[in-house]
C-alpha cells in the first residue's frame, strides 16, 4: 500500500521515503519478516544510528529535522510491516546515537531547541500515563470538506481558520485586485469529528544529570540539573523510577506548569524522547 499520496509530497519528502525504504529492505528485511504474527497494538522497532548514517541524505535529514524524518520512517515501516503480514503499528526508535550528540543537562540552553541530543540520566520520577489530542479532524458544515489539524501538547486546541473550498467559492467572479484578501474570508463553520481524532499515549519522566567513571561506577547524581522528558507509544510504562538510562530525544521548549495567565512568556526546556537505552551504572552510595 502507498505510504502517502505522492501528489502531496515534495521532492525532498519523496527522496526521504525512498531512502527509508532502501534502508529497511537492505538492512532489516530479515528482522521484519521474523515479526510475522506479532500481536501488539504498537511496536518500537530499533534502528542503529550508524546503520542509518550510511545513507548521507538520511543522516543529514535526521540531524536537521529528526521529527519529520522519523515520521516518514514510520510510514515506510508500516508499509513494510503490511507487506510481511505484521499486523501492528510500528514506531522507529533510533538507538546508539554517535558521540557527537552526547550532551549534559547543565550545558543545554534555549538556543538548542529542536536539536537532537543524547543525555545520561537517573530517572527520578515517572508520572501516570495520560493521553493528548495529537491530531484533530474537522468537517465544514457548509460544503462537507474534511481537514486535519495537528495539535501541540499542553497548548490550546487549534481549529481551522477558513475552509479553502468555501473561500474559493466566495471569490469566484469577484475582482480582488488591490483589495486585501482578508476582507473576503468567510467565517469558519466547522465541527470536530470526535471519532476520527487521533490521541497519543504519553508519560512524563523527571530526569537528573549523572556522571560516572569508565567502570560505570556512579560519581554524582545532581538534583540541581533536572529535566522533564516525555515518553510516547510503546515507551509508556517501559521506564522505571530510579533506573539509569541514556535518553535520546529532541530538545523542546514548554510553558512552565505553574503559569497563571494565557500569554505567560516564561518557558522551560524538556525532551521529546525518541528512544531509551539502559545503562549498567553501579551505585555504591
Amino acid at each position: 500500500m502507498p505510504t502517502e499520496d505522492p501528489i502531496d509530497l515534495g521532492e525532498k519528502d519523496q527522496n526521504l521515503l525512498a531512502a527509508w525504504r532502501i534502508l529497511f529492505e537492505n538492512e532489516y528485511s530479515a528482522e521484519i519478516k521474523d515479526l510475522e504474527g506479532l500481536e501488539m497494538n504498537v511496536f518500537g522497532f530499533e534502528v542503529q544510528h550508524d546503520v542509518m548514517a550510511k545513507d548521507k541524505f538520511l543522516k543529514t535529514e535526521f540531524h536537521l529535522n529528526p521529527a519529520r524524518t522519523l515520521s516518514m520512517g514510520d510510514k515506510v515501516l508500516k508499509e513494510q510491516f503490511d507487506q510481511n503480514g505484521v499486523l501492528t503499528r510500528p514506531v522507529v526508535r533510533v538507538v546508539n546515537l554517535s558521540e557527537n550528540y552526547h550532551r549534559t543537562m547543565d550545558e543545554l540552553r534555549m538556543r538548542d531547541r529542536d536539536r537532537l541530543l543524547s543525555v545520561d540520566v537517573k530517572i527520578a520520577h515517572v508520572s501516570h500515563p495520560y493521553g493528548w489530542l495529537k491530531s484533530a479532524s474537522y468537517k465544514c458544515r457548509d460544503c462537507g470538506t474534511s481537514t486535519e489539524v495537528k495539535q501541540r501538547r499542553a497548548r490550546e486546541r487549534e481549529s481551522p481558520s477558513v475552509c479553502r473550498i468555501c473561500l474559493q467559492k466566495s471569490l469566484d467572479g469577484i475582482d480582488t485586485k488591490d483589495i486585501p484578501i482578508a476582507h473576503f474570508y468567510p467565517r469558519p463553520n466547522f465541527r470536530m469529528l470526535i471519532d476520527e481524532c487521533y490521541y497519543e499515549d504519553v508519560q512524563d519522566v523527571s530526569m537528573r544529570q549523572i556522571s560516572y567513571n569508565k567502570d560505570h561506577h556512579l560519581i554524582q547524581c545532581s538534583a540541581k540539573f533536572e529535566l522533564i522528558g516525555t515518553l510516547s507509544d510503546d515507551l509508556v510504562g517501559d521506564v522505571e523510577s530510579s533506573s539509569f538510562m541514556r535518553v535520546n530525544g529532541i530538545l523542546r521548549v514548554q510553558p512552565i506548569p505553574t503559569r497563571n495567565f494565557a500569554k505567560d512568556t516564561r518557558r522551560l526546556l524538556s525532551i521529546d524522547v525518541i528512544s531509551v537505552e539502559p545503562l549498567p551504572i553501579v551505585d555504591t552510595k
